[in-house]
């Protein structure tokens, strides 16, 4: 008997998965775009929302069991935020800083978006629904500040990137904050208090090293220092660069007799293939964190 074909919507998408397969490899055999990293249920990347049953799931941990109503977005309050700076950090990033009802702080998730200005014909024609896209950011802030996200060229359409660029002080922005969610609690719960640590980043997220800089700082005396994978289509051959197993080698030796503790900020490269170039250097799974 052939195995039972049954309906994923993904967004506005529509993908075909079968009774019993994992949720994730059957929407990326199909060509979806959703993210991954580790695929063991720790990173948090590859999170959609089931609408059908109004929940949060992991989808590299979840088995197909019946027809699915899937969004990349999970529901959230929204607010008004004033813009207190914009700052270039180069040509394909900017920092901005906002005021507004938010307790989020470094590892946080929210959403943010971007008054309409100068909208050209085509667009203004859309549905204003159409016409809004939100941006995933991670805050960068300590609790208690204002929040602060980087936005970076790649990941925002070309008017979006427009507007950003060109706001300034007071105005306002749209931000989505995550609701029914513990806050702040990133680093806290990856245990790391007084350890050695080291960040490891992909391409993308090399521009974020000042701020896990500061943040870890606040956390242990013993910040080993950062490295940024070599740009790939494939992350995962990346692993084997000599240059990241000379700077990890550096790193065990630093660390002296206690656990060296890693931070994956990234995607793409999976708590398997990580284990592969961990392994002969005698560091354990659970010393390795993923950030998405």
């Amino acid at each position: 008997m052939d195995s039972q074909a049954l309906t994923i919507e993904l967004d506005d998408e529509q993908f075909e998965a079968f009774l019993g397969e994992n949720l994730l490899s059957s929407l990326l055999s199909q060509g979806a775009d959703v993210r991954y990293g580790c695929r063991a249920g720790a990173c948090g990347a590859c999170r959609l929302y089931d609408a059908s049953n109004c929940e949060s799931i992991l989808s590299c941990q979840t088995t197909v069991a019946s027809a699915m109503s899937l969004t990349r977005q999970t529901p959230a309050e929204s607010s008004a935020f004033s813009v207190l700076s914009n700052t270039s950090l180069d040509e394909v990033s900017i920092e901005l800083t906002l005021l507004g009802p938010s307790d989020e702080s470094f590892g946080d998730r929210v959403f943010v978006s971007f008054p309409f200005k100068e909208l050209s014909k085509e667009s203004s024609k859309k549905p204003f629904s159409e016409q809004t896209h939100s941006y995933e950011c991670m805050a960068l802030n300590p609790a208690g500040a204002p929040l602060k996200v980087v936005l970076q060229k790649e990941h925002v359409s070309v008017e979006d990137w427009l507007r950003a660029l060109a706001l300034s002080s007071d105005e306002k922005v749209d931000v989505q904050l995550s609701t029914g969610m513990r806050k702040g609690r990133l680093l806290f719960e990856m245990d790391i208090a007084d350890a050695p640590v080291v960040v490891i980043s992909s391409p993308d997220n090399a521009i974020f090293e000042f701020y896990w800089r500061e943040a870890l700082l606040d956390y242990t005396p013993t910040f080993l220092g950062h490295f940024a994978l070599y740009a790939n289509s494939d992350l995962t051959l990346s692993l084997a660069d000599d240059t990241l197993i000379a700077f990890l080698q550096e790193a065990l030796v630093n660390s002296g007799s206690t656990s060296l503790q890693l931070i994956y900020h990234g995607q793409n490269v999976s708590a398997k293939d990580w284990s592969v170039l961990l392994r002969p250097l005698r560091i354990h799974p659970n010393q390795l964190h993923f950030v998405r």
